[in-house]
């Protein structure tokens, strides 16, 4: 490995060689002491100046202040600005984040792999090549596809997507006439976004905590990995000083939890039992908000015995039983629907949603939830009481003149309920307790981004078959991956005949991703990614880098012009860029720039500006036919589009902000688009998923698709959750595996490969930073005789992995946590990248059959000292 690692410095010209991490920090000591000496003895004093931009490490998008001495960045800091609209601080990645930029292995060059053999302990014999090699070389090859088939090209691109924007992603793919672009989202939080779409027809929800007295929080994990972390951990303190108080369920003690109220250890992958067991308990105590299930839900629409809605006479619209008739209507104007009940229609029995609901968890008492889910049935009826206390159904608040529902009590998660086998299940399970208690897009509830925005979710899928898209995402395998599959094209790419492929991808590029590392079982991914010529572009020689055929250096968010994204939140939206402050290595290119060259050279440089505006939305101020542009003009483009604002305020303030009205934040959503007669309904039953399941099992049946187990495809297209979502495959099959392993994510790392080479992280912070553990519980360590600090092999049926051992209380004893960001392997990386455990090699891969989504926490394992 360590002439491999030579090899490739070699090979992107390190001068002198570039010496182990552990010796950097002398070295850019003295460096620095040295030019404070040449300082000192200046004759003109070293320019000092201030820029606002927007961190680019996470998917948090903090803005940011940085200063920059003699053309050096010295710090950044939270932008002041910014605090009354998004973040009041920032973490640890973003505040060193220009080691990334300073990073000695940095790409800087073009590479091409010269050795065609792939694999982990190949040296692919990196030669340096000229832009214009590359390009040549790239070029002629997306040429012959395009001539051939352009859907033989598959476009990748992870946290790439938060820098340039994944829009100009779509206009490229686009141009060239591929349906194959895909992004992160199944390797994140994809699960909750469709559970979202499918209850109510958009994504996106936060909980609105400056009003909210109650939070059940189900493993988001906001002090470090939740895309709303630095707006969530600031404004859940500032609202415990407003009496707000919080419960975390999760199997570990995290970050969050150890800052909670009250700190409840479930069972992994269990949670959606304690949850249909809290259903339960308010149903029966009839603490649930009636008017709200009524006039905002489907759950008084009737369902037959194969579970469909019954309609009306036009096939389309649902019919509810009018308790002034007595008889099934449409719910219009002067129908008084039933909420509860079975009834008789054209002699056959039916009953509503909501029974429906009732009748399935009948058996789902806490007794039981006790049994399976591991939190005690107590705690479980002491939780729902509180949640029903607090979320004070039936009352009213006034602000700004305006009587509002208040239901200050919310359920929330990220990955906690959805990185999943059932994770669409998991989360929808969460989204009709929210229901009960009528909290949705109340004050202090669970708010909505774009209520109704995407109605074509309430409908039955396509079920496309055979499939257009190499991840085969809203295809018959996943009838609702909306937000496409990250692992699923080099899995395809394996055996494109076996899924119904008519062509087998040639060629994939690579933006800001390291696709393979990032998913369970993932040697699997790079057996995939061997059949394709990769492209990769990135700033360090990460492990999907190690496996290109092409390599072309990026530049960082510190170097580069974007339009960048923002995070809103309940109360604020805002418009932001990034604008470039240093190039210590002088780079000639970013991922913008490359598109464009590309477009060019294939002769669709006009269909690519063409289709920029339709994937940007621009009507006014566009990008024209006939010319090139630079990234700072591809930014102004956008910025004159989107904010209607001259360019010297974003370069002066990095962003414009923007204050929502009472009226928008809580009358826009659910009360406009779902409240009372003749409107569409929230889905509390998803009556698209078992009308979905009856097209997917015909269409399985008729074309003898062996990849479609329909009994699988059955449970997870249940329109209600049920216990049978509480146990995922591993949990049914891997019998000889005793514990249950579950994965995190830790402040100091990105799931990107560049935070990991990052020294400040790695050694200034202290040793426990710069890796990970195998954390157990001590009684758990003491019965396998372990002892804190062993080195231990974590066993799964996928494989061995081996780590340090991390004994503590705060964990359940049947659980075996690791984080998930660290033990990359690439030669290319700094050797302190190298620590720790790379755990997702030994995950079984069981994605969401609705989603997509990577089943992250379902695995089971064994433990013991190595």
């Amino acid at each position: 490995m360590e002439l491999s690692r030579r090899s490739f410095l070699k090979g992107v010209g390190a001068a002198g060689g570039i010496a182990a991490l552990d010796s950097q920090l002398p070295a850019i000591a003295a460096a620095a002491e040295a030019a404070k000496k040449k300082a000192a003895t200046a004759a003109k004093p070293l320019e000092v100046k201030r820029v606002k931009s927007n961190c680019a490490i996470c998917p948090n998008f903090c803005g940011i202040d940085v200063s920059v001495v003699g053309g050096v960045i010295r710090t950044i800091y939270p932008d002041a600005a910014r605090a009354d609209f998004y973040n009041h601080g920032i973490c640890p990645k973003g505040a060193s984040g220009m080691y990334n930029t300073y990073d000695p292995y940095r790409l800087k060059k073009p590479l091409k792999r010269t050795n065609p053999n792939k694999g982990p302990n190949e040296d692919p014999k990196w030669a340096e090549i000229s832009w214009e090699e590359a390009f040549s070389t790239i070029a002629d090859r997306l040429v012959k596809i395009k001539a051939d088939n352009p859907s033989k090209l598959v476009w990748q691109h992870g946290q790439g997507k938060y820098l340039i924007g994944e829009e100009f992603c779509v206009a490229f793919t686009k141009a060239f006439g591929t349906p194959n672009m895909t992004h992160r989202t199944t390797a994140c939080e994809a699960a909750r976004h469709v559970a979202d779409e499918l209850t109510w027809a958009s994504a996106g929800i936060l909980p609105d905590l400056k009003y909210s007295k109650y939070l059940l929080n189900f493993g988001a994990n906001y002090h470090e990995g939740e895309q709303a972390s630095r707006w969530l951990d600031w404004q859940t303190a500032m609202s415990r000083e407003q009496g707000l108080k919080t419960v975390v369920v999760e199997p570990r003690l995290s970050g969050v939890a150890a800052k909670a109220d009250e700190w409840v250890p479930v069972r992994p992958g269990k949670d959606v039992v304690m949850l249909l067991a809290m259903a339960k308990v308010l149903i029966d105590a009839n603490t649930i908000d009636e008017p709200f299930l009524v006039e905002y839900t489907n759950a008084p629409q009737l369902v037959d015995g194969e579970g469909i809605i019954l309609k009306d006479k036009d096939g389309k619209t649902p019919l509810v039983w009018d308790t002034v008739s007595g008889s099934a209507k449409p719910y219009v104007a002067g129908v008084k629907p039933a909420l509860k009940g079975a009834y008789t229609v054209d002699g056959k029995p039916m009953r509503t949603a909501f029974q429906a609901l009732s009748d399935g968890i009948k058996d789902m008492t806490p007794q039981y939830a006790e049994e399976i889910a591991g939190v005690p049935a107590a705690t479980i009826v002491r939780l729902t009481q509180t949640f029903a206390k607090e979320a004070r159904i039936g009352e009213t608040i006034e602000l700004d003149g305006l009587e509002l529902r208040y239901r200050p009590a919310v359920l929330y998660t990220f990955r906690g309920l959805t990185a999943k086998e059932y994770g669409v299940q998991g989360w929808r399970t969460g989204l009709i307790l929210n229901m009960l208690v009528g909290s949705i897009d109340a004050v202090g509830g669970l708010i909505l981004g774009g209520a109704y925005a995407r109605p074509q979710y309430f409908d039955v899928s396509v079920c496309e078959y055979p499939p257009k898209r190499a991840d085969l995402a809203q295809s018959v395998y996943f009838p609702y991956a909306n937000h496409h599959i990250a692992q699923q094209p080099a899995i395809t790419a394996l055996d494109p005949k076996a899924w119904g492929l008519a062509y087998a991808p040639e060629m994939q590029i690579f933006y800001g991703t390291n696709r393979p590392v990032s998913i369970p079982d993932a040697w699997q991914q790079f057996e995939g990614l061997k059949k394709t010529f990769s492209v990769v572009i990135d700033v360090i020689m990460t492990e999907t880098c190690w496996y290109a055929d092409i390599v072309l250096p990026d530049k960082t968010y510190l170097e580069s012009w974007h339009w960048a994204p923002t995070r809103g939140t309940p109360d604020t939206g805002h418009s932001a860029i990034r604008q470039p402050i240093v190039n210590p290595y002088n780079l000639e290119h970013d991922a913008f720039t490359i598109m464009w060259e590309l477009m060019k050279r294939l002769d669709l440089r006009d269909k690519f500006a063409e289709e920029c505006n339709k994937a940007w939305g621009l009507k006014e101020v566009t990008f024209k036919p006939g010319r090139d542009y630079t990234t700072r003009e591809g930014v102004e483009v956008l910025w004159a589009g989107r904010t209607k604002k001259e360019f010297s305020v974003a370069l002066e303030q990095g962003f414009v902000g923007s204050k929502k009205s009472v009226k928008s934040k809580y009358l826009t959503g659910a009360e406009d688009k779902f409240k009372g007669p003749g409107k569409p309904k929230i889905k509390l039953y998803a009556d698209q998923l078992i009308d979905t399941y009856y097209k997917v099992e015909g269409i399985a049946k008729k074309n003898n698709l062996a990849k479609i187990d329909l009994a699988k495809y059955k449970i997870a297209y249940s329109p209600l959750p049920n216990k049978d979502h509480a146990f995922p495959t591993p949990h049914r099959e891997a019998t000889g595996y005793p514990l249950y392993l579950i994965t995190h994510k830790r402040m100091f790392r990105n799931q990107s490969g560049f935070t990991a080479n990052n020294a400040i992280l790695n050694q200034a912070l202290g040793p426990d930073a710069a890796t990970n553990y195998v954390q157990m519980n001590v009684v758990t360590a003491k019965e396998l005789g372990i002892s804190d600090g062993d080195k231990v092999t974590i066993e799964t049926r996928v494989g061995k992995v081996s780590g340090i051992a991390q004994v503590v209380q705060g964990i359940r004893p049947d659980t075996i946590a690791v984080s998930y960001h660290y033990g990359t392997f690439s030669p290319g990386l700094a050797p302190a990248a190298r620590n720790g455990t790379w755990i997702n090699q030994v995950l079984e891969h069981h994605p969401d059959l609705i989603s997509g989504h990577n089943s992250f926490n379902d695995t089971k394992c064994k433990v013991y000292r190595a």
